[in-house]
């Protein structure tokens, strides 16, 4: 018997002896392949095809997941009004299709947005800015059939909470205008991970142009403008997206969008899912009040101190 055909008996022997971990890796773009994982490391990962051996490079890798039932099926937590969760990567037209129909139009009398549902309540987010100074809101959703998208509009939309500092706000649709049937919500993205190169696509109703779909990917997770932290990404935002969800890879929510540049193309913006979560957390700080509809917050004047600068001021006025 040859030295090479020991070898050959040899390797087969110990690939049958030690089971390879099967895993689908998850490819910048979208692209899915799974197979036994032979090797991982800083320079990428190496998958056994059976008939031939793939090298995967590092920067070309945008997950590695493990085949287990339970990575098939993703993990989600459901909080009071919004679950959080990792899911499994997919490719972009599947999550398009299982979260497209949450994504909303809102319509004001004077313009239109975008929002998404986060709860089988009703409850949705959306920009502060799309509803400021608004009472009269309409939402409408977007369900598919075997004709095509239906149209459900519904006007009995109540405002829940406002944060103006941070451009967010909470609705709620009337359970008695959409009798339960709603799509299923979007799951938020809590672990604060996304990094910059990283796929992600946004749905939205960019000049009322109706469930349009765009995909960039993260140039920055630390962009601060006017004292506040956003996402950058060159994912096309225009008037109309605004309030709409930013996607990764897995089809949880990173961001909220909420500006595209006018000026620079190629520039968008997103508020991160963790300020979106600590909003809804901590929605009871912000309630909407009837009697304040431009601002979810009153703000009292000082007290009157007798004798300060304002007093000063008077006596020596003539």
């Amino acid at each position: 018997m040859s030295a090479r055909w020991l070898l050959l008996v040899a390797v087969a022997w110990c690939g049958s002896a030690v089971a390879a971990e099967m895993v689908t890796v998850t490819l910048v773009g979208g692209s899915r392949v799974t197979a036994p994982l032979l090797r991982r490391n800083d320079d990428g990962v190496v998958l056994d095809l059976g008939f031939d051996v793939l090298q995967i490079p590092a920067k070309k890798l945008l997950d590695v997941r493990a085949e287990t039932p339970e990575a098939d099926a993703g993990d989600s937590h459901q909080h009071d009004i919004f679950r959080t969760g990792r899911l499994e990567a997919r490719e972009v037209p599947e999550l398009v299709k299982r979260f497209g129909e949450a994504v909303v139009l809102v319509r004001n009398p004077g313009g239109l947005g975008t929002g998404f549902l986060i709860s089988p309540d009703g409850h949705l987010v959306t920009n502060y800015h799309v509803v400021e100074n608004n009472t009269r809101i309409q939402v409408t959703l977007f369900r598919r059939t075997d004709k095509g998208f239906e149209k459900n509009e519904y006007r009995k939309v109540k405002i829940v909470s406002l944060q103006p500092l941070r451009d967010l706000a909470i609705l709620q649709l009337d359970p008695e205008e959409t009798k339960g049937r709603l799509p299923e919500p979007v799951v938020i993205n809590d672990r604060d991970d996304l990094r910059v190169g990283d796929l992600v696509f946004a749905i939205g109703n960019p000049a009322g142009l109706e469930r349009s779909v765009t995909q960039g990917i993260v140039s920055s997770t630390t962009r601060t403008i006017d004292q506040m932290r956003l996402i950058q990404t060159d994912a096309a935002i225009n008037p109309g997206n605004s309030g709409g969800p930013i996607f990764n890879a897995r089809g949880e929510v990173v961001a909220v969008a909420c500006a595209g540049a006018a000026v620079f193309e190629g520039l968008a913006f997103g508020i991160p899912a963790n300020e979106l979560i600590d909003f809804l957390v901590h929605r009871d700080t912000y309630p909407y009040d009837e009697s304040q509809p431009q601002n979810g917050v009153t703000y009292l004047p000082p007290p009157h101190q007798p004798g300060g600068p304002a007093a000063e001021g008077a006596k020596a006025a003539p």
